[in-house]
């Protein structure tokens, strides 16, 4: 078996992982001591990153409490857990009992470029696994975009239930031209553009929501 040593993974439950420079210091991270690393197929790969997945228990026995992290100033085993890797990607994962992916995690920048290096000397191997169910929508947003995302739709819900008409005329004033009298028409428009896909008009809507909010405070 083939180890990689002393890394930091950011273990997640969520479909998104986090990229290493959208890590902090809130998220789940963890110091691993030595971990082992398997090549698998890019068919694999892009199956770990866009579904849920189970992997035959038949695997499991080759990993088994083979993966040490630093816990306390101890050494903790980890009972199931494996970096896979291709020649592109690298993914850590941590694994139940009947192989069920319990969290995954991306790689520092770094210590992937090493992984992905040690996956050029390995022979694919070929990992039993079936798919429990797709990820519904993949997302490529950065998590600060997605947070941007989810404070414009919870302002403008508090905008919509609290029927703050001059609040949402000024923010309307800042970016439509278009003349509009009701309340329901110029909400619906804002609704309408927050629902796109991210771009500007999210990161100034953003901006000026939060400054108003401070102000208040």
């Amino acid at each position: 078996m083939i180890y990689t040593y002393d890394i930091l993974l950011n273990w997640t439950k969520e479909d998104r992982l986090k990229e290493f420079f959208e890590w902090n210091l809130e998220d789940d991270l963890e110091n691993i001591k030595k971990i082992p690393i398997i090549r698998i197929s890019e068919t694999m790969m892009k199956d770990l990153l866009t579904s849920k997945i189970k992997i035959d228990e038949s695997f499991l026995f080759k990993i088994k409490s083979k993966t040490e992290s630093y816990f306390h100033n101890e050494i903790d085993v980890i009972d199931y857990a494996v970096i896979v890797t291709t020649l592109k990607k690298s993914l850590a994962l941590e694994l139940d009992s009947e192989g069920n992916v319990l969290y995954k995690s991306n790689l520092l920048l770094d210590e992937e470029e090493e992984v992905l290096d040690i996956g050029e000397e390995l022979v694919i191997m070929d990992i039993p696994y079936n798919i429990i169910s797709k990820n519904k929508k993949v997302s490529y947003l950065t998590r600060k975009e997605e947070e941007e995302k989810k404070f414009l739709t919870k302002e403008i819900k508090k905008i919509k239930a609290n029927k703050e008409e001059s609040k949402l005329n000024y923010l309307y004033k800042e970016f439509f031209t278009i003349e509009l009298n009701s309340f329901n028409d110029k909400l619906n428009l804002i609704e309408q553009e927050i629902s796109k896909d991210y771009n500007s008009f999210h990161h100034k809507l953003y901006n000026l929501l939060k400054l108003s909010t401070i102000k208040k405070k």
